[in-house]
């Protein structure tokens, strides 16, 4: 009788370390998940806020497109991300005042679970639109 609790106990064993596998991939696959998502949205802020200041950065200087783009780029620097030049698009340059510019922002992020998913790199774009209240030199 002790024989075969001996021999369950030991099957029992084997049948739980191959259930926790199989659960810690799981887990480790929801886990990377949230962190893609927690990214995305740190990031989706990020180019939100530098959309924001090149927009303000506009409405001051409208007709200075390589300074609107700059002060786009550093604001999204600050929060670690890095945007390129070409990312940034402005829209309504050499508006006069009171009429709207708009800066446009796209991030390409790249995911975590690019490799299980087989979507690797998720565009965000944002944009923010302020008016023009008067050129300064």
């Amino acid at each position: 009788m002790s024989r075969l609790c001996r021999a369950r106990a030991d099957h029992d064993r084997g049948a739980n370390l191959v259930e926790m596998a199989v659960v810690m991939v799981l887990l480790f696959i929801i886990l990377a998940g949230v962190i893609d998502i927690g990214g995305m949205y740190v990031s989706y802020v990020a180019i939100t806020n530098a959309a924001r200041e090149g927009a303000r950065y506009a409405s001051h200087f409208p007709h200075m497109e390589a300074e609107i783009k700059q002060a786009t780029i550093q604001e999204a620097a600050g929060s670690g991300v890095v945007i390129a030049p070409d990312n940034v698009t402005v829209v309504g340059l050499f508006a006069l005042p009171g009429q709207p510019i708009q800066v446009r922002v796209e991030y390409p992020f790249e995911t975590i679970m690019g490799g299980v998913t087989g979507i690797g790199t998720i565009t965000l774009r944002t944009a923010n639109e302020m008016i023009v209240f008067g050129a300064d030199t």
